[in-house]
């Protein structure tokens, strides 16, 4: 599930909650030692299911994906 780390401390990744948050997209409550997807700029957290941290995490990969393509 973890994916490779960014270049920038800015990027989006997974990390491990340390503590009690709320879901940006759902009603979930993320517990400390969760994994949880945070985008550090907003500093918005997503859980771990399919359709939000998981989700947000493809989004960002396809992105970054598209990027060296089109610079190689």
């Amino acid at each position: 599930m973890r994916s490779r780390r960014l270049p920038f401390p800015a990027d989006p990744r997974w990390i491990e909650a340390r503590f009690t948050s709320h879901c940006a997209r759902c009603p979930r409550i993320i517990k400390p030692g969760e994994s949880a997807y945070y985008f550090p700029n907003s500093k918005t957290i997503f859980c771990d299911s399919e359709d939000c941290g998981k989700h947000e995490a493809r989004l960002i990969e396809a992105a970054l994906f598209d990027e060296r393509m089109c610079a190689a």
